[in-house]
């Protein structure tokens, strides 16, 4: 009898022992799930879901007790395909899992979740079984990839703009050497105009590929710089021998003239152009283009200012974004949304500074800064 009184209380305490070992392990499994940065989402076989961890209530704007709401699809979330289309419950990533009994991976869909943006999600489904190998449910884990997404459709359609800017030119070269070669033994007075054409089309094209390099120059960190003393009114003098007459009339350079930093001319001449140029090519009827020479403690700062049509509030901070191009009002203005990027990559090189200030309707501020000489 108390032979049999020790083993009951050596069961007892083997059972609390293991009990609790048990509790502290599916406290941590808890703590962990709660704290992942994927979305944890488990369904029964009936595909109803079973358990979201933090990040997929957040994800699918559900509390801890809405679990019942339903499975794939729900009154506060819905699925759909990369294409827009919905997304059919059999075509969800764990549905396919629990069906074909493997593991799906790195599956890619949109969410839109009540009063939410959408947003993309990439998912890993596995399917979950029992100790007698029966199908009980499935597990699927997702993270947020809505930046890598949208990354892919600005390559997309970068390379589409890239493709129609330099057709254009290249078109417009090709009907110039038509027409040359159809009056090659008799030019005429045709022939200044046609090799005019055939220039404007040759350097547009060259300003189109520059920029290309540049770009791939800054990705792969090749972008190298020869710095050197100089005036910056000299160089400004240089940037402006490409302008037509009509903008150069309108063009005032004030401030401190004698303004002198240190930095790669020929870079920081790229970046004054494409001030030069956003001012032509957005602000065509402006009345005054100023550029402005100052002296900020240790460093000089340029600014390029019009009194043209401005730029809406929502798209001042995307102006120094690779491939962000600016279309008011369904205008469409050329160009491969490359400019400010390169100029603000150029910059940050020069260790300075570069920003844009503008009051719809009213004209925009370009300005940029450089260590002194």
């Amino acid at each position: 009898e108390q032979l049999a009184s020790q083993l009951n209380t050596n069961l007892e305490a083997s059972v609390k022992a293991r009990t609790q070992e048990l509790y502290k392990s599916q406290q941590q499994l808890s703590r962990i799930l709660e704290t992942m940065a994927e979305g944890v989402m488990i369904v029964d076989v009936n595909h109803k879901m079973t358990y979201a961890n933090k990040m997929a209530q957040d994800f699918l704007s559900i509390k801890e007790n809405e679990y019942s709401l339903g499975g794939y699809h729900n009154l506060k979330w819905q699925t759909y395909k990369l294409d827009g289309e919905p997304l059919a419950a059999e075509e969800h990533p764990i549905y396919l899992a629990m069906q074909t009994g493997r593991a799906v991976y790195d599956f890619e869909i949109a969410l839109q979740a009540d009063g939410k943006q959408v947003v993309y999600l990439s998912v890993n489904a596995v399917p979950i079984y029992d100790e007698a190998k029966k199908l009980t449910g499935g597990i699927g884990t997702f993270v947020d990839v809505t930046h890598r997404r949208k990354a892919i459709q600005q390559k997309d359609d970068f390379i589409s703009v890239a493709s129609h800017e330099l057709k254009t030119p290249i078109t417009s070269l090709k009907a110039a050497l038509q027409l040359l070669d159809r009056i090659k033994d008799n030019p005429g007075t045709h022939l200044p105009k046609l090799i005019e054409q055939a220039n404007r089309s040759m350097t547009k094209v060259s300003n189109l590929i520059e920029e290309l390099l540049n770009a791939s120059k800054i990705t792969s960190g090749q972008m190298h710089l020869k710095a050197q003393l100089f005036k910056l009114t000299d160089l400004i003098k240089e940037s402006l021998l490409g302008a037509n007459e009509a903008f150069k009339s309108k063009l005032r350079v004030e401030g401190d003239l004698e303004l002198t930093v240190n930095g790669d001319p020929n870079r920081i001449e790229q970046v004054i152009v494409n001030f030069i140029n956003n001012s032509i090519k957005y602000a065509p009827d402006a009345t005054v283009v100023e550029i402005l020479l100052e002296q900020k403690e240790n460093v000089a700062k340029v600014t390029v200012t019009d009194d043209g049509p401005g730029i809406h509030p929502d798209k001042l901070p995307h102006l120094f974004e690779r491939y962000y191009r600016v279309d008011d009002g369904g205008a469409q203005y050329s160009g491969l949304g490359l400019g400010l990027y390169i100029s603000a990559e150029i910059i940050k090189k020069h260790n300075g500074e570069i920003g844009a200030i503008s009051e719809f309707g009213k004209g925009s501020s370009f300005w940029f800064t450089l260590p002194m000489g």
